[in-house]
C-alpha cells in the first residue's frame, strides 16, 4: 500500500491530471491501491450530482467517491474484463463510458484537455495487460519446439562425431531438465 506522498508523486508524473474538487478522494488512494499497484492515469468528473475521481492503474480502473460525511464509494473495473471504454466530448467537457461486458460506468463533465490521455493509457495498459497474460502460453508452446530443435542439432554434432557420447547425453540431460 503506497503512502500518500507517494500518491501525490504518481499523480504529479501524469502530465494531464485533471483533479477538480477531488482531493478527499486522493487521500484514501493509500487504502485503495494494492501494494505495488501504480496510478498511471486519473481525471474528475461527476456522476449523479457527485464528484468522482477515475484512476487508471496497471491491473484495473478505480472509480471512487468519498462523501462529505459518509463512507466511500468505489467501484473496480479489472482491465482484463473490460470490453470498451468510449468517449465523447464538446467545446470544453466530455464524458468517459467503461463496459466490462456487463456494467456500464459513465463519468460526466470530465474536462476534454484530460479524456483521450485518460482513455489512451486506460487502452494501452488494457493492451499490455493481455499481452502479458498471453505471453506464458506462447511461450510455453515455443519450448517443446525449441527444445526438440536443441536435441536434433546435438544428434546432428554427435553423427558427425563433434560431440562423444557422453558429452551428447549431458547436453541431453541438460536440455530435458
Amino acid at each position: 500500500m503506497p503512502t500518500i506522498a507517494q500518491v501525490r508523486q504518481q499523480i504529479a508524473a501524469y502530465p494531464h491530471s485533471y483533479i477538480f474538487w477531488t482531493q478527499k478522494e486522493i487521500r484514501a488512494l493509500p487504502e485503495v491501491l494494492d501494494h505495488g499497484e501504480t496510478i498511471k492515469a486519473l481525471t474528475s468528473g461527476m456522476l449523479n450530482g457527485s464528484t468522482w475521481l477515475a484512476v487508471c492503474t496497471e491491473r484495473r480502473l478505480i472509480f471512487l467517491n468519498r462523501g462529505f460525511f459518509w463512507g466511500t464509494e468505489q467501484i473496480q473495473m479489472p482491465l482484463d474484463r473490460v470490453q470498451s471504454i468510449d468517449h465523447q466530448f464538446t467545446f470544453f467537457f466530455g464524458n468517459i463510458r467503461v463496459f466490462d461486458g456487463v456494467n456500464v460506468f459513465q463519468l460526466n463533465m470530465v474536462l476534454k484537455s484530460s479524456i483521450l490521455p485518460f482513455v489512451k493509457v486506460a487502452e494501452e495498459q488494457m493492451y499490455a495487460l493481455r499481452h502479458v497474460a498471453a505471453a506464458p502460453a506462447s511461450h510455453a508452446a515455443a519450448a517443446p519446439a525449441d527444445v526438440a530443435s536443441q536435441l536434433a542439432k546435438l544428434a546432428e554434432l554427435k553423427e558427425k562425431g563433434y560431440l562423444t557420447d557422453a558429452e551428447f547425453q549431458a547436453q541431453k540431460k541438460k536440455l530435458l531438465g
